[in-house]
């Protein structure tokens, strides 16, 4: 390798360390503050670098913070999904695949509930600043693994007889998803505020609601 291309390595390298810092400073932010008390010159002093050096990686907040929710999903929540390349998981039938992806949720929910509250500012802040679906493509193709896991499931289901042939896999997909977020966002953000509430855990409640899911595709 040629000095001037071993330079050029060197910077490029440094330049998304550097990236990458600024992305940790501003989870670490989010999570403190929320997404729209943050400013770029909170995120700029965590990282301990000038303002100007946050822009020069990332052109709006808007890009900063889809680079945080990305970076949380690939580097703490994929790391759940191991068990979809396991040769075991491929032996199970399609409905036991499905209760075993939806029960991630429940993982997700004991292990990383600060990710739930980051999601919760996240959703807030697009809906406050009205970001238009087509800016967050890039963001879903990101986080496809888990829709690609539950619907090589249920389609697995239905070729094995354990799923219904009449379950649509996007219907299911989005309702049951969005149950177990929500749900999952009001035990971590809101606690129990009713006092018949603390008769039912938290994670009881999940797997309850998992179970009425598969009640509903199973065949």
């Amino acid at each position: 390798m040629l000095a001037r291309e071993k330079r050029k390595t060197e910077t490029d390298n440094l330049k998304e360390k550097r990236k990458e810092e600024v992305v940790a400073a501003a989870i670490a932010i989010f999570k403190e503050k929320g997404i729209d008390q943050t400013k770029m010159t909170d995120i700029a002093e965590k990282a301990e670098v000038g303002v100007a050096s946050v822009y020069r990686y990332f052109k709006t907040k808007f890009d900063l913070v889809i680079a945080a929710a990305t970076w949380l999903w690939q580097e703490e929540i994929s790391s759940l999904y191991h068990q979809f390349y396991d040769v075991g998981f491929d032996e199970l039938n399609g409905a036991k695949q499905v209760r075993a992806i939806l029960g991630i949720f429940i993982n997700i929910y004991l292990e990383y509930p600060e990710y739930m509250s980051f999601l919760e500012y996240f959703d807030n802040y697009i809906v406050k600043e009205e970001i238009l679906a087509e800016k967050l493509e890039a963001y879903e193709q990101s986080i496809m693994d888990l829709k690609t896991g539950l619907f090589n499931a249920i389609e697995q289901g239905k070729r094995d007889g354990s799923i219904k042939e009449s379950i649509e896999s996007n219907s299911f997909y989005i309702t049951i998803t969005h149950a177990l977020m929500s749900l999952s966002q009001k035990l971590i953000l809101r606690g129990t505020i009713l006092k018949s509430g603390y008769e039912v855990q938290g994670e009881q409640q999940l797997r309850m609601l998992i179970e009425m899911a598969m009640g509903y595709i199973i065949n």
